[in-house]
């Protein structure tokens, strides 16, 4: 009698013991099930153009490395290879917004498809030139009109200079201008000026032209008012590539050579790289000036002021 107790008493303390682990268990489970369910809910959606360009590896770092997500962001990069594309896509809302430059945001302001401008990007436009340009008095040049390519010609050679500009829109048909012979020199954007310096055509880089970053992200006006939140964790993951690009700068030439399709391998260790900045918009005085010359050169007035058309609050460092 006394040996059937002494079994029962243990098989009751076992039933407790598993008992007191299964609770304990138990407990931990709404916390485990609840994060899961935070982790699974979607992710506020944007979609972003990019263009072939330097400007575009932070975007592309920061999406390889999933810092997007981390901060809470669905992102998707859309790579455009001409102006034309990329315009259609944020007219017809296929993308929430775009890099572009501070000239195409202002002539933008007299249409009613308006953008704003949230964040700096940092872009590199080499001339290629034939030969030396040095001692030439008069020299013809490639460009395009209303474009940030065209105030960067005049920043670069009019010091020294007289320059013949003539307008070629497409880069290929501008390149092939220089290759010939038709023209002294031409603009061209980073990585596609390397292309040309394969090709024999001298690479020149003006350090320190611009003052102040021309290209700029530009969101439409309603996916601001719709998504403020995700645009701002948008620039904290920017913030976050660039930081690792300042270390490494290798890592912009890798993603650029990754994303940028048909870029031969010789360009990776050419291109001239630009310093990239945490997240920034240019200064009032220095937009002010990229108006003036923009209206100079449409011959519009612009009456407008940079709070206009640039929304600081994305790049604020609080």
């Amino acid at each position: 009698m006394r040996n059937r107790i002494i079994i029962a008493l243990c098989i009751l303390s076992s039933i407790l013991a598993f008992t007191g682990c299964t609770k304990t268990s138990t407990d931990d489970v709404p916390h485990t099930v609840t994060g899961e369910s935070i982790r699974n809910e979607p992710l506020p959606k944007l979609k972003v153009g990019m263009m072939s360009a330097v400007d575009s590896a932070p975007f592309y770092h920061a999406l390889q490395q999933g810092y997007f997500e981390q901060e809470g962001v669905d992102v998707e990069l859309i790579l455009f290879t001409n102006g034309q594309n990329r315009q259609t896509a944020l007219q017809t809302g296929q993308v929430d917004g775009a890099m572009t430059d501070l000239v195409a945001l202002i002539t933008q302001t007299k249409s009613d498809f308006a953008l704003t401008g949230t964040l700096s990007t940092d872009g590199d436009f080499p001339l290629l030139a034939k030969g030396p340009l040095d001692g030439k008095k008069s020299v013809s040049a490639g460009t395009m009109e209303i474009s940030v390519t065209n105030y960067l010609l005049e920043q670069y050679l009019a010091p020294k200079h007289e320059i013949e500009k003539v307008y070629i829109n497409e880069i290929p048909a501008r390149l092939e201008a220089v290759v010939s012979g038709q023209l002294d020199t031409g603009i061209f954007p980073e990585p596609f000026a390397s292309i040309g310096a394969l090709r024999g055509l001298e690479k020149i880089v003006f350090e320190g032209i611009p003052s102040e970053s021309l290209n700029i992200i530009a969101f439409t006006k309603s996916a601001i008012a719709e998504k403020e939140s995700a645009i701002r964790t948008f620039h904290i993951a920017y913030g976050r590539a660039v930081t690792d690009l300042q270390q490494n700068p290798e890592l912009a030439r890798d993603v650029l050579m990754a994303v940028i399709p048909n870029l031969p391998p010789a360009v990776r260790d050419m291109m001239h790289l630009p310093d990239y900045h945490a997240p920034r918009l240019p200064s009032d005085g220095f937009t002010r000036e990229i108006i003036v010359w923009t209206a100079a050169i449409t011959g519009r007035e612009y009456d407008l002021e940079p709070a206009a058309m640039l929304d600081p609050r994305f790049v604020r460092h609080e």
